[in-house]
């Protein structure tokens, strides 16, 4: 009887375990890496869409104020044709409709530095400057606010602290952000309650702003507490201007702030002191938080996140993170008015 013949069995090629396990490790990494590349690229494109909607932005605010300022009158008497404030406590910011509650910018000096020193170049430049509360609150009285020019009218601006929607007082606000707001009062008020900026009938008895749905956003009170509808700006953090008169040689003289102290210009008609004198030219200035910066300075402010030790104080944190998280624009412009 014959033996079978033995089969011999084919060799199977496989992975060991090992290899399995080094492969993967391999591909994890190579995972981890393409993650981070992706990460940082999203990271830079948002930065980078962060500084050009800002500069858009800017552009569109600082188009507007040289509009407005271009077309700036005054007549020689005894009004205030044009006045600019900081306001850097809450008390002063009375009935403006903001919302001054829990942490907020830096008040009492902190946020105070209308003229910084100078840099190292000997040049006291205005992007380092801080405006106070509410950055400067611009009045003055224009002749084109309407698209086809218009008679003289009462134009505001000033940063409000609100929250988004709703009411400046309410007890259960929405996110709070800082925003830049233009007032224009109807050319009908204006010659009602004249040309005088500084007059009590721009004043406003409420703390609480008009609903952005009402039509009466352009009434007297507007000047001081503008109505939601005249938001024009949203995440401005800072917002202030210098100004500027020309001495007999024909050079520039800064007319405010004049000292590192100085808060206040009104501008009368008829004056030729530099205290009191109508501006020739004004350097103005925004502050832009991106909108990373204006969610974390939210959470900053409704204490949603602790302040790190490594800051002596609430104010010092607060400014690190907002010049961390903005960026600041300015132009100059020529105020062509003359009086009559």
């Amino acid at each position: 009887m014959k033996a079978s013949a033995t089969i011999p069995r084919r060799a199977v090629a496989a992975f060991t375990i090992l290899e399995l396990l080094v492969a993967l490790a391999i591909t994890l990494v190579m995972a981890g890496l393409m993650l981070a590349v992706t990460m940082n690229t999203m990271g830079l494109w948002r930065r980078q869409q962060a500084i050009h909607t800002g500069a858009a932005s800017a552009r569109q605010v600082l188009d507007l104020i040289e509009r407005d300022l271009q077309t700036a009158i005054f007549r020689r008497d005894a009004n205030r044709w044009l006045a600019a404030d900081i306001l850097d406590t809450g008390p002063a910011l009375a009935n403006h409709g903001w919302l001054v509650s829990g942490l907020t910018k830096p008040a009492g000096g902190g946020s105070l530095l209308p003229l910084p020193p100078p840099d190292a170049g000997g040049v006291a430049r205005i992007e380092a400057a801080r405006f106070g509360l509410s950055g400067v609150w611009l009045r003055f009285v224009a002749t084109n606010v309407e698209s086809g020019g218009s008679l003289p009218t009462v134009v505001a601006y000033q940063v409000a602290r609100r929250p988004v929607t709703g009411d400046a007082v309410a007890s259960n606000p929405a996110p709070i952000r800082y925003n830049l707001y233009r007032s224009a009062v109807s050319d009908t008020d204006t010659l009602a309650n004249g040309y005088d900026v500084t007059s009590s009938a721009y004043n406003s008895t409420s703390n609480t702003p008009t609903s952005a749905l009402s039509t009466a956003y352009r009434q007297p009170r507007n000047v001081t507490n503008p109505s939601h509808a005249n938001l024009l700006a949203s995440n401005v953090v800072d917002f202030g201007c210098w100004l500027y008169a020309r001495d007999s040689t024909g050079e520039l003289v800064r007319i405010f702030p004049a000292t590192a102290g100085d808060s206040s210009h009104q501008a009368v008609g008829q004056s030729f002191a530099h205290d009191s004198r109508f501006p020739e030219v004004a350097d103005v200035m925004l502050r832009l938080l991106s909108e990373e910066g204006a969610t974390l300075v939210e959470a900053m402010e409704s204490g949603r996140v602790v302040r790190p030790s490594s800051y002596p104080s609430d104010a010092a944190w607060w400014w690190a993170v907002v010049e961390a998280n903005s960026a600041v624009f300015t132009r100059r412009i020529e105020i062509k008015g003359t009086a009559p």
